[in-house]
């Protein structure tokens, strides 16, 4: 369908009258909130107008023989992912339990990033993604169609009436957490900002691949999951990477070193008694 004949369509009327005329490019780099919230209803908008486009797209990872399979791939790259996550969450605490073990050294990085990547991962793919639109969007996965040898009957973006009723495909959960990886490009140096960008989103589409290519998700469930996670980064990124970050590393940090001076002082109590 020509794209003239698409944002003619009465659902694209809000977003193109958010739009400016003439520099997008300006207007995207001094609102990126906006433009992330637009970016957001757009893709609400064209997938709830053209339900159609999910249903085509889970296709083409369906075999009426076989289901939906990549044989071998999915679930390798998903653990790979998965595996990731949960280092990186570990690695950037570190910081917080070296601090308690050694409350009187220097913090090895600043608190503020960390509270940042904790921050973002917590809202979206937790509280936002997994935490409302999964339990409250009601929607049924491919692999659960009727179209595709299931059961459930297809419910398009913003119906509410489906007929799952837990761990729903709307939206998706490893693409927002995935997603979240991204945001280590606004806490490392400035030189490593490009290859971890590269090497992230690299990640970010091979796992967002495999939730297509088992039937785990709708492209839709994806892309809104990518967009909500990035919203939360732009929401987050000024207010505690710059605006309140000396009060973020002064407060974290008076925080662990009363605590850490505590649980020393409780362990060498313990240890002295039972010598």
């Amino acid at each position: 369908m020509p794209l003239a004949v698409v944002t003619r369509h009465p659902f694209f009327a809000p977003v193109l009258r958010l739009m400016p005329a003439a520099g997008a490019i300006d207007f995207v780099k001094s609102r990126p909130t906006m433009t992330a919230l637009i970016a957001l209803l757009a893709i609400l908008l064209v997938f709830a107008a053209f339900p159609a486009i999910d249903l085509a797209v889970a296709r083409l990872f369906f075999d009426s023989g076989h289901g939906f399979t990549v044989t071998g791939a999915p679930p390798f790259w998903r653990n790979v992912g998965r595996g990731l996550e949960i280092f990186i969450g570990i690695a950037i605490g570190l910081p917080f339990l070296a601090r308690l073990l050694w409350p009187d050294r220097p913090m090895l990085v600043r608190p503020h990033k960390p509270v940042f990547l904790y921050l973002v991962l917590a809202i979206g793919p937790g509280l936002l993604v997994n935490g409302l639109l999964k339990t409250f969007s009601a929607r049924p996965r491919p692999r659960h169609l009727f179209e595709f040898g299931g059961e459930e009957v297809f419910a398009r973006v913003g119906d509410l009436s489906g007929t799952c009723h837990s761990n729903c495909s709307f939206a998706s959960g490893e693409a927002a957490s995935a997603f979240w990886l991204i945001a280590l490009v606004f806490v490392v140096p400035r030189a490593w900002r490009l290859p971890v960008f590269l090497a992230t989103f690299a990640l970010l589409l091979i796992v967002s691949w495999t939730r297509l290519a088992m039937g785990g998700h709708f492209l839709s469930d994806i892309l809104v999951a990518w967009l909500v996670t990035f919203l939360v980064m732009i929401v987050l990124r000024l207010p505690v990477l710059y605006r309140f970050q000396p009060e973020i590393d002064r407060g974290v940090t008076a925080a662990l070193t009363t605590l850490g001076r505590r649980l020393n002082a409780a362990a060498r109590f313990v240890f002295s008694t039972r010598t």
